[in-house]
């Protein structure tokens, strides 16, 4: 494992919290995750509801930061503990350590600074609490508000791959931050 002794969630920001995502988060984890807007450039297929239930059961006490799975935790407001969005955390233990994200926000909850809020969140976690040396994120090259938020945050485009991503031929923009340029 790479995260040190310690569990970091929650975190909170000015407006947000990251934290673990739980059984009572159902309704709004499948509203914004049903929206074919929302999911339009992600990886992941909608869930029944029942599958829904058991993966944020899974989520609730996964541990988090173990090397080679992805966890997937919470963004919540932080004024009512509303799930608006989760983002998913893979550490790799590679030649260089380090960690991709991915991230989704419920359409009513995009456009207001809140991706980028629990970006940053989430960047300064990683680097606080494991020796990763940068984060990776993959977007769809049509996603351009993903782009712009990952530009925003300080990640600087490294390459355009061409991939098939839920039987969809198409190109991802890669971004990475290292830990000196996250500071």
């Amino acid at each position: 494992m790479s995260v040190r002794g310690v569990d970091p969630l929650p975190r909170q920001g000015p407006r947000i919290v990251l934290r673990r995502l739980r059984p009572a988060d159902l309704e709004n984890f499948q509203a914004y995750r049903s929206d074919p807007e929302v999911g339009r450039y992600q990886s992941w297929p909608p869930m029944s509801s029942r599958d829904a239930a058991a993966f944020l059961e899974e989520m609730s006490t996964a541990a988090f930061g173990t090397t080679g799975e992805w966890f997937q935790l919470g963004i919540a407001e932080r004024s009512t503990d509303r799930l608006i969005g989760d983002m998913g955390i893979c550490i790799r233990d590679t030649e260089d350590k380090h960690a991709e994200l991915g991230v989704t926000l419920a359409a009513q909850s995009q456009g207001q600074g809140l991706g980028s809020e629990a970006v940053l969140q989430a960047l300064a976690m990683l680097f606080e609490s494991s020796d990763i040396t940068r984060v990776v994120a993959i977007t769809d090259t049509r996603n351009h508000a993903t782009v712009r938020l990952l530009q925003r945050v300080g990640m600087k485009l490294t390459e355009t791959l061409d991939s098939d991503a839920c039987g969809e031929a198409r190109s991802e923009h890669v971004f990475a931050i290292s830990r000196h340029d996250a500071r």
